[in-house]
């Protein structure tokens, strides 16, 4: 009998996590509630300020790929001052070209175009295809302190594993608190609209970090795009929208509002996902900032490795070890993989 593992939480992360753990040949059981991605797909990009975030996602990229998803690539632009350091681009071996006159963008003086390709990740046909093969129990987990252990309660049931591993997003840390552990994580709300934009942006994947904002192309002319973020739970603020809809204007000529909403996203101290151990048979992996697409397949198999296999913690930016006792600084974080974190 392999090692009993259950993981909690069935998104990217965790999905990925109850995955990689099957395949060496733990005992693993996925507890989850009925996750479904709002949007059709998500984005995962290469264009970042960090070389090793560029290689995880390429792993990630190869994953996907090698599960049979279907995959599109799209175009991305990412504005930025002309003095930017692509350097990370160029050490990665990403393709990319600098363009500093567009007749589809907008540019101010001293400003460029950066042109990679990303990649839409269906993300909901993936989670369905990867969950079919593992055992699944569909609820809300529950986990208590037992007999030196943990033990986590689920429609009535309690399974009692050697290995936990909180997978479940912005909640993971009231989770770790229900069984006295403090994890260096901080949820916070993430603001987007829906906007009816140019047609150009329908095929567009965009990264304005002068004017700071985003867009991700959504249903033909229908589009996602935002920039902020507030306290955990909070709505986006009052004319959110509107102001979305006039920075996109300012590059493209226009955009119309539709509305506006709010989701929960997690931070670590770094700006950037963590996995590891917290306590003695209880892991960790999570502060996405809801981009678990680009870097949570790669992340989530370095993990399932470490718990069945043991070994030392490696020294990279990535293992919460590395933070325990801290915690994430400001309101709004820098995110790891936006260039913003590198200008700034």
């Amino acid at each position: 009998m392999g090692l009993k593992v259950v993981v909690i939480g069935g998104g990217i992360a965790g999905t990925f996590t109850a995955y990689f753990l099957a395949r060496l040949g733990a005992d693993v059981t996925l507890v989850t509630r009925s996750v479904r991605y709002p949007v059709p797909s998500l984005v995962l990009t290469l264009s970042m300020p960090n070389v090793e975030d560029i290689m995880l996602a390429r792993e990630s990229l190869s994953i996907y790929s090698s599960l049979g998803a279907r995959l599109r690539e799209v175009t991305s632009i990412d504005i930025l001052p002309e003095d930017a350091d692509l350097s990370p681009l160029r050490e990665a071996n990403v393709k990319y070209e600098v363009v500093k006159q567009s007749s589809l963008v907008h540019l101010n003086y001293g400003e460029m175009i950066v042109k990679t390709t990303d990649y839409l990740i269906p993300v909901n046909d993936i989670l369905r295809r990867v969950q079919a093969h593992l055992k699944v129990i569909r609820g809300d987990g529950v986990v208590k302190r037992v007999d030196g252990g943990v033990a986590i309660y689920v429609n009535g049931k309690a399974l009692k594993p050697d290995a936990l591993v909180l997978a479940a997003g912005p909640n993971n840390s009231e989770l770790a608190s229900s069984i006295g552990v403090e994890l260096p994580l901080r949820r916070y709300s993430c603001y987007a609209s829906l906007l009816i934009a140019p047609w150009s942006l329908s095929r567009l994947s965009v990264g304005d970090y002068i004017l700071d904002w985003y867009s991700r192309p959504l249903w033909g002319p229908i589009i996602a795009a935002g920039d902020g973020c507030g306290p955990p739970y909070s709505k986006p603020p009052k004319g959110y929208s509107r102001r979305i809809a006039s920075l996109v204007s300012m590059r493209f000529g226009w955009a119309i509002p539709l509305y506006s909403r709010s989701g929960m996203c997690e931070v670590s101290p770094s700006g950037g996902p963590v996995y590891g151990r917290v306590a003695d048979g209880i892991y960790v992996i999570g502060g996405f900032d809801g981009y678990g697409s680009m870097i949570g397949p790669a992340l989530a198999r370095r993990l399932a490795a470490f718990i069945v296999e043991g070994g030392e913690v490696e020294d990279n930016g990535y293992r919460v070890e590395k933070y325990l006792g801290m915690q994430p600084s400001g309101e709004c974080p820098e995110e790891r993989h936006s260039w913003r974190s590198a200008l700034i």
